[in-house]
């Protein structure tokens, strides 16, 4: 899983992983695979623990031309992905797993990792 790709079709939205490089089409194009950015202060997450899981907010901007598409948990074993939406609340949970890594997808500046 250390190798994990996504992959998101600018017209549908549709999002696709796997774990290695691909060739992958949809909607009629060749996807690429997403280059993994560094957050910067726009792309902060804040993580806190609650009740064994982590509660994840964001300040990030949530419209319907600019906004979080998806925050994605790998652990070792699974991939467990969360859609969100324009218009939602920047607010959600995720189970507390010790060495995994979390990422996310803006739809104007690509995906990070933390």
């Amino acid at each position: 899983m250390k190798q994990i790709k996504f992959y998101v079709c600018p017209i549908c939205g549709n999002i696709i992983y796997a774990m290695n490089t691909i060739d992958i089409a949809c909607c009629g194009r060749k996807l690429e695979p997403l280059e993994i950015n560094k957050p910067d202060d726009l792309h902060h997450l804040n993580i806190t623990e609650s009740d064994g899981e982590d509660y994840i907010t964001f300040d990030h901007p949530m419209n319907k031309d600019h906004y979080l598409s998806f925050v994605a948990l790998m652990m070792y074993d699974r991939v467990m992905l969360v859609k969100l939406y324009p218009e939602q609340s920047g607010a959600l949970r995720m189970p507390r797993k010790r060495g995994s890594k979390l990422y996310y997808y803006c739809t104007q500046d690509g995906l990070f990792m933390i």
